[in-house]
């Protein structure tokens, strides 16, 4: 895969420098993996923020002062921020990877050949299988009567 084309998939990770939606981008690659690790990582790193921005709304403008929770709150948003970026560029390196080696991790289909003798077999197995259900049967009819 070339340059451009690791950059297109990767553009994700622009969002984890941006403040307050630093988490958006593991919840569009997630959501597009169908990988819901990075969905809770996302949801993980977008709660600070949430809960400052109610903080916020309900006393009004939050003070900086270390012992009111909306400082320790936006001081854990700051902390989740970074660990995000860093975070974000290690999956974006993992997933260049995967994506140059596509048909390493490609799923290959096997063909099954299916020849007459296991299916003479696979019959005998049902027919076992049947009487082993109905012996069970009379059991339980000569126990319950």
């Amino acid at each position: 895969m070339n340059t451009i084309e690791k950059i297109k998939r990767s553009w994700w990770v622009i969002l984890s420098f941006i403040l307050f939606i630093n988490g958006v981008g593991f919840l569009y690659i997630g959501s597009k993996h169908n990988n819901r690790n990075w969905i809770i990582e996302g949801i993980a790193y977008e709660i600070p923020w949430f809960l400052y921005f109610v903080y916020f709304a309900m006393f009004g403008t939050p003070k900086l002062n270390f012992l009111i929770p909306s400082s320790l709150i936006l001081v854990l948003a700051v902390i989740l921020m970074f660990v995000s970026i860093v975070r974000s560029v290690w999956v974006a390196v993992k997933l260049a990877d995967v994506y140059d080696n596509m048909e390493k991790y490609a799923i290959q289909s096997t063909v099954l050949d299916i020849s007459q003798k296991s299916k003479e077999n696979n019959s005998f197995a049902n027919f076992g299988c049947c009487l082993c259900i109905f012996v069970i049967f009379i059991v339980f009819l000569i126990v319950v009567l």
